[in-house]
């Protein structure tokens, strides 16, 4: 059974849709779901800290991991260390094969489109397939209104490629709904989004939105491509 209260910040009981994500999470995965069952990748987005905030009020100990690319902003990189801290988990690191890195340097990604690949799938798909070897579930943060390519998205999918199902529960949320339960749970929130980063990722590959763009125009913005890295492709 979920807890009923905001990470013991509150005394106030959870009603609509907080308590609805909370349920829905516990009936996918199921209220004894371990580390061995099902990952949880934060790249401390506002909509990942809403579902780290999740998961840990449902009270499930699954794996926690976030992407060291050894590319991220020093901003990132507090704010993993303040979402420890609030929540007082630790987030597991994963990195990249320095051997794998040799033939995917940072000086191929602006090149071409190949070579920018590359390096997202050294320093990003290669540490995550590892990490998923042996899972049921890999929950996310993706919404819809993150970007067009996004609108097609299940809430799960199966995932081949992964050798597991990937869940979505924040799959429908709009900005307003993200928004109000960072607010109201306190969750760290990285300081690059009061910059006009509306989607983080490495600093090489990452400037800010411009008004009227999507949420991930930010990103690779060099390239006229799908704006994703791999790990939601297959």
């Amino acid at each position: 059974m979920c807890h009923v209260y905001i990470c013991g910040m509150t005394s106030q009981p959870l009603f609509g849709q907080p308590l609805a994500l909370i349920d829905r999470i516990v009936e996918v995965l199921g209220d004894e779901a371990t580390k061995e069952d099902a990952v949880l990748t934060t790249s401390f987005s506002m909509e990942d800290q809403v579902l780290t905030w999740a998961v840990l009020e449902a009270g499930l100990d699954i794996d926690l991991v976030s992407l060291d690319t050894g590319c991220l902003f020093p901003a990132t990189l507090q704010t993993w260390k303040d979402t420890e801290r609030f929540f007082g988990v630790e987030i597991r690191a994963l990195r990249p094969d320095s051997g794998a890195l040799d033939s995917a340097g940072l000086s191929q990604i602006y090149a071409s489109t190949e070579g920018r690949k590359a390096c997202c799938n050294a320093r990003k798909i290669m540490p995550l397939k590892a990490a998923c070897s042996g899972k049921k579930w890999w929950l996310t943060g993706l919404r819809q209104a993150q970007s067009e390519n996004r609108q097609s998205f299940q809430h799960i999918e199966e995932a081949p490629a992964w050798g597991l199902r990937k869940f979505h529960p924040l799959l429908e949320w709009d900005d307003a709904a993200v928004e109000a339960l960072v607010s109201s749970s306190g969750v760290p929130v990285n300081p690059l989004y009061q910059l006009g980063y509306s989607s983080i990722g490495c600093a090489p590959c990452t400037r800010p939105v411009l008004p009227g763009e999507d949420a991930r125009a930010g990103r690779w913005w060099w390239e006229s491509s799908a704006k994703e890295c791999g790990l939601h492709r297959s």
